[in-house]
């Protein structure tokens, strides 16, 4: 069984398994994701940034018919957001429409404990891949990151389009490779809105994960021990559907990282 992981901190993973219903992550928009180049576009063979603004206005537009942008619009935005413009206004406009759910390949990782555990305090939550795939619902919308130095491969205008905008969701630079990252890229209509802003003021939005996805939980021993409590009856009820019966403590090892602890430990 393929698992991907989703790292939380203790509080999130009272949400993420609980005791009555199912679980949700959030989907979060492009725009609000920690990476600063997220959906760069860099010039090829024919400079995108340099075509006329109604043509970038347009293929913008068809990306979301929803929220059309203006000529006007990629005018000021060349003026005041500089060699950025584009990269900037494509995320605003596929923030509309898309969101996104990460996961990783690796639940050992001390540097993913440290930016999305608390500090590693809190939870790696493994996900059947094969169940996160169903809701998919065939599109091809669970995707492995490739990564390649910022360059996105729709630097030719002509060929960025509403076809191959998972490509360019799944795309990031040599940087963060470190994150063996996986995307589930939805439609926001298929979420749940809260209504409530996340710190940046972005919309938060969540999709619900069915329990019968949770093939493992994973805590390490900065983690709460009245979490742990808690998460390790919600697991054990049989109600609750989910597959991993109990939560697996990891451990320091002797070199830099962490480890499945022994039996008892």
């Amino acid at each position: 069984m393929d698992v991907l992981y989703k790292y939380v901190n203790a509080d999130r993973a009272l949400t993420c398994l609980p005791d009555v219903g199912d679980g949700a992550l959030r989907a979060t928009q492009p725009q609000a994701l920690n990476d600063p180049f997220e959906c760069l576009v860099l010039p090829g063979t024919r400079r995108v940034s340099e075509a006329p603004s109604d043509e970038i206005a347009a293929l913008l537009s068809s990306l979301n018919g929803t929220t059309p942008v203006s000529s006007d619009a990629v005018e000021k935005a060349r003026r005041e957001r500089g060699s950025l413009f584009l990269r900037d206004l494509l995320v605003e406009q596929l923030s509309q429409r898309y969101g996104i759910v990460s996961f990783t390949s690796n639940p050992l990782h001390p540097l993913m404990w440290a930016h999305y555990g608390n500090y590693g305090s809190g939870f790696a939550i493994g996900y059947d891949k094969a169940v996160i795939e169903q809701i998919c619902h065939g599109n091809d919308c669970l995707r492995e990151m490739r990564y390649g130095n910022n360059v996105i491969p729709l630097v030719v205008l002509d060929a960025l389009n509403e076809t191959n905008v998972n490509a360019l969701l799944s795309t990031k630079g040599d940087i963060w490779q470190y994150e063996e990252e996986w995307r589930l890229i939805v439609e926001l209509n298929e979420t749940i809105g809260t209504g409530k802003p996340d710190q940046l003021g972005y919309p938060i939005n969540l999709l619900r994960i069915p329990n019968e996805a949770v093939a493992k939980v994973c805590y390490t021993e900065r983690t709460p021990a009245q979490v742990i409590d808690i998460v390790a009856s919600r697991l054990s009820k049989a109600n609750n559907r989910y597959r991993a019966t109990r939560p697996i403590k990891l451990i320091a090892t002797t070199g830099y990282g962490f480890d499945t602890a022994p039996e008892g430990a």
